[in-house]
């Protein structure tokens, strides 16, 4: 793994007891330049996608692993009312974007044309995009599961180049807040195909792909124990700060 990460999703939501009251106390550092050091490189795979009005305050109360933004414009600037480009999630101190979750494709009508003009800035921009892809439980239950990924993945990476990491995170939309999710080993298996589709259409440096849908303090570890599960996408379970420092405390043990 190459760049592995696990990342908070909070959606429009601002998590139980309030920004500072998510920071946890193992989470903030001292003035002690060890403990900066250490605690800097144990959350390197840490990251947060708040909503844009709360990126400031975060970045001031937690400035360890990645700060990002859930959504990123495909235009640079403009009479674009309600976008947020990718130089302004930049001076905010951003270095990731979320693109193509399954709600920005149910309520925006996001298509996957779409998706691939809004990597195609992020890599342009060094951000790393985190692209969404997923199956309903429709297409699960027809066992068409594997066709729909790589039509998906076909329409967003085909001819893309780059030295720089591309994540995927596989949200099997059924699986979404639901509570139900895939077995560990079907998910482990649909990774090391996402990985074999990209690395056959795109020429990218590295490929993660991490896992979100349903996970929790439950049943993270046993994603993460799998060998093609990068990390996780987390959206309720983390809006509990200590929820969610749990699940990253045990991918850490699994690296």
């Amino acid at each position: 793994m190459s760049h592995p990460l696990v990342i908070a999703n909070w959606k429009m939501n601002i998590p139980s007891g309030g920004i500072s009251g998510w920071i946890q106390n193992e989470m903030i550092s001292s003035n002690d330049e060890v403990d900066f050091e250490n605690k800097s490189s144990y959350f390197k795979f840490m990251g947060i996608a708040p909503p844009t009005s709360h990126l400031t305050e975060l970045r001031n109360l937690f400035n360890f692993g990645f700060l990002g933004v859930q959504d990123i414009s495909k235009y640079y600037d403009g009479a674009k009312t309600g976008d947020i480009s990718a130089d302004m999630v930049i001076e905010k101190g951003c270095s990731f974007s979320i693109l193509g979750h399954s709600e920005r494709r149910e309520f925006y009508n996001e298509t996957n044309s779409i998706v691939s003009e809004k990597l195609r800035v992020c890599l342009e921009k060094d951000i790393m995009p985190v692209v969404c892809i997923g199956e309903s439980l429709e297409i699960y239950n027809a066992g068409k599961t594997l066709d729909i990924l790589e039509i998906q993945l076909k329409e967003i990476f085909t001819s893309i180049s780059t030295k720089k990491t591309a994540v995927i995170a596989y949200e099997p939309v059924w699986a979404i807040g639901s509570g139900k999710t895939p077995t560990t080993d079907e998910v482990n298996n649909i990774h090391q195909h996402i990985k074999d589709i990209v690395q056959s259409i795109a020429n990218i440096e590295a490929v993660n792909v991490i896992y979100g849908g349903s996970v929790n303090c439950d049943n993270a570890k046993s994603f993460f124990q799998q060998t093609n599960i990068d990390g996780a996408l987390i959206g309720g379970a983390s809006l509990d700060g200590k929820d969610f420092l749990g699940i990253y405390n045990d991918f850490m043990e699994t690296l």
